[in-house]
């Protein structure tokens, strides 16, 4: 099986290498005809999801919503799957950047950066734009289960020049990295089980990666928040914005908590604007309060 999933994703990658964005866009509306109407991809997932979070009252239509939070599911990963079109020639045709010199600052104090960001619009896109843009970024990645896909993954994102950091090597890398004034990226909105602490997200105690508040008071590295905001097929607005500054001190649980809280609400803000351009296929509240106590 793994197998045959490497081939369709590597067949797919070549074809939506060699054609247009308006032919990615068109190949894009067919497989998300099938995955809304005939798959029902993690469909119940998606809507409990969305039940425990606005209960009855969703913020539009559930068909609709649901029709909205598909279509930028598979947007996203075409546009992925076509990264190669993307130039530093035609940014402008595909992004409409604002805030941005809160990077060009940051970066001028020569302590790397934490851009912190959610599985939002296309999150995937935003390493190759800051990298076209003469800064050099990792991210820090989980792998696969599929190792196959996994390598692809990895080959195109580092083709393209994002660096790729797992989890695993994080501790130490990440602050070589911000040493050497570099940008970490971290996307900040999966289930952490109970190696995360638990902040209000959506309403909802959320067990949260605590890695970017360790980094940054380890380093004194200031983080910003980046988010694209999606306006069709390959067209973003993109807006950077400040998250925390501070100088570097001892990482106390009590300093982790509110670091990691003030991330989650900028995040809170934007999935409440474009609930839509959310991930909601993520079990992102499997991990209990009660479940973490526990384990301890």
């Amino acid at each position: 099986m793994h197998r045959l999933e490497y081939w369709f994703v590597k067949v797919l990658y070549c074809l939506l290498s060699l054609i247009s964005f308006k032919a990615g866009k068109y190949v894009a509306n067919v497989l998300f005809f099938l995955i809304e109407k005939v798959i029902h991809y993690r469909r119940d997932v998606i809507l409990s999801n969305l039940h425990r979070v606005y209960g009855d009252t969703l913020p539009m239509d559930q068909k609709e919503l649901l029709h909205h939070i598909y279509k930028n599911f598979v947007y996203l990963w075409i546009e992925f799957l076509q990264t190669s079109k993307l130039r530093k020639e035609n940014l402008n045709d595909h992004f409409n950047i604002k805030n941005f010199e809160l990077l060009e600052e940051a970066h001028a104090q020569g302590k790397g950066i934490i851009i912190l960001s959610g599985h939002f619009g296309n999150f995937e896109w935003l390493g190759q734009l800051i990298n076209f843009k003469g800064y050099t970024l990792s991210g820090i990645a989980i792998r696969q289960s599929n190792s196959l896909v996994n390598d692809l993954i990895e080959k195109n994102r580092r083709q393209f020049g994002v660096g790729v950091i797992y989890k695993k090597e994080a501790s130490r890398e990440v602050q070589q990295r911000l040493s050497s004034n570099e940008i970490i990226a971290i996307v900040t909105d999966q289930d952490a089980r109970d190696r995360g602490v638990f902040v209000d997200f959506m309403g909802i105690p959320s067990s949260t990666a605590v890695g970017p508040a360790v980094f940054q008071l380890r380093s004194g590295t200031p983080i910003l928040f980046v988010i694209s905001i999606r306006r069709d097929y390959g067209k973003f607005d993109v807006i950077f914005e400040k998250v925390y500054e501070g100088p570097a001190q001892p990482p106390t649980d009590e300093l982790i908590l509110e670091l990691t809280q003030k991330h989650a609400t900028v995040l809170e803000k934007w999935v409440r604007q474009y609930p839509e351009q959310w991930f909601w296929v993520h079990r992102r509240w499997k991990t209990k309060p009660a479940e973490k106590a526990d384990s301890q």
